[in-house]
Formats: structure tokens, sequence, C-alpha cells
């Protein structure tokens, strides 16, 4: 774990029950201020869960979340400051509205509901699809996009407030290998820019060289490390069984797995 001056999200001991089921065994985790983080695990480990936590759209059955110094139920103006990116899979694309006001959605926190934008509104929403390189597509409908270009249509509706925490979910599932490798450029070019950010995925074909930490979760907390410990291999290991392991290829390690001998 890495160690900062400043703690932006506390997690502690945090178990999440639903239907009798434990989703999410005595977590414990932290991020640090710029941190990139990932947190991986099997289908059904519980990440998307905790990240709903981590949001305070869900309330933990026991423990505690923290995040800018207050917990998490408490964050009022605070949350202006967290951009989210949910699973792009959820989102209806045949909804009536063109890009540039999906992206103008993202002020709300900020604006207010029922309030009129302003030009400056309008102007940060511009400058967020600049940013994740879609600005000439402003005027389409999700519908006339790849799974690449919707992905980058809701990186910047969450960057249109410009946040200062940045999570998403899942954000590659249903997109190919290039769009995929363009979303690690801007997420590292983002992290030089200050944006602390956590990744959520069950593909662990993350490039480690992009990320600080990973946080490797199954139910309860397996690992929390920097992808070249030991520690890591291990953890990945026990969740995924022994093909699990790193590869290095020049300067720029890959967390894969590969196929099982007897799949």
């Amino acid at each position: 774990m890495i160690d900062s001056a400043e703690t932006l999200i506390e997690i502690k001991d945090v178990t999440i029950l639903r239907h009798g089921l434990t989703v999410l065994d005595s977590v414990s985790l932290t991020v640090s201020r710029g941190e990139f983080t990932a947190i991986v695990g099997p289908n059904g480990s519980g990440k998307s869960t905790l990240v709903r936590a981590m949001l305070g759209l869900i309330k933990p059955d026991r423990g505690k979340i923290r995040v800018f110094g207050v917990p998490v139920d408490q964050l009022h103006e605070q949350r202006s400051k967290i951009g989210y990116v949910p699973q792009i899979f959820d989102i209806d694309i045949n909804f009536p509205v063109s890009v540039f006001e999906i992206v103008l959605m993202g002020r709300y926190g900020r604006i207010g509901v029922g309030r009129r934008t302003r030009q400056d509104d309008r102007d940060a929403a511009m400058a967020a699809l600049e940013k994740v390189g879609i600005g000439d597509l402003k005027d389409r409908s999700l519908a006339r996009l790849s799974g690449g270009q919707r992905q980058r249509v809701f990186i910047a509706r969450a960057l249109a407030n410009r946040p200062e925490l940045l999570v998403l979910d899942e954000p590659t599932t249903g997109v190919d290998v290039t769009a995929t490798g363009n979303l690690y450029s801007l997420l590292r070019t983002l992290k030089k820019e200050g944006v602390t950010i956590v990744l959520v995925s069950h593909d662990i074909g993350v490039v480690a060289s992009y990320i600080d930490t990973i946080a490797c979760l199954n139910v309860s907390l397996v690992a929390h490390c920097k992808p070249d410990e030991e520690v890591c291999s291990n953890a990945l290991c026990e969740m995924y069984g022994s093909h699990a392991a790193f590869f290095h290829h020049s300067d720029t390690p890959h967390i894969v797995v590969e196929d099982h001998p007897d799949a």
C-alpha cells in the first residue's frame, strides 16, 4: 500500500449482506489522493457493490466509509468533486438526447436540479468532449456511436464537473482492444493532471504500468499491493488459479490470465 499524506477514500471493515448472503466481508481499503487504483476480481466478487457503497449508493450493514474525510452519507458539496462512469451496458442507447446533452448532465450536480445551464456549463461540457477526443460527435445520438465512442461520452460526462475523484465501473466491457488502449492512455493523462482514479474490472489484463495499486477482491480483500509485488501475483493465483501470473515484456508488465490447460 502506498503511503501518502492524504487519504481520499477510507473503507473500514465494511460488510454488506444481500438476501442472507455476504456480498462483502469486512473489507478495509484506502486510496490516497492522486493514486490510480484498480479493483479486480472474478464475476460476483463484490466489486460493483463496493464501488456503489463508496459512492454512498448502498449503505453497509457494518463498517464505515469516508470520502474526502467525510462520512459518505454526509457528503454534500463534496459530491461535485466525484465523477462516476457506470457500466455502459446498463444505459439505454435509444434515449432521445444528443451526446452534448448527455455530457451537459454531468454539470447538474454543480448547478442544481431544475436550474438553467449557463454558458460556463456548456463550455465545460464541450471542453470535456474535446478532452476525450469526440467533440465532432456532439450532435449524434448514442445509437449512432461505437462502443468505444459511447464509453468516451460517459467519461466526458463525468469529467464535465472537473472532478478530483474519478470512479469507473467496468469501463472496457463491450469495447474493442483499440478503444481499451485509448481509455488507459486517457486515464494516464488524467492521473498526471492530479485526478484520483478508481477503476473496477473483472478482467485482469490491465497494463500494470498505468496503475499504482491493485485491490484484489473476492468478497473479502485478498490483497492491496503494487502491481510488481510478489503478494499481488500470489493473490491473483489464489483468486484465479495457478495459471494467473505476471508477464514482463520490455518495460511494460502486464497482468494476464493464461488459458487454463484443462479448459
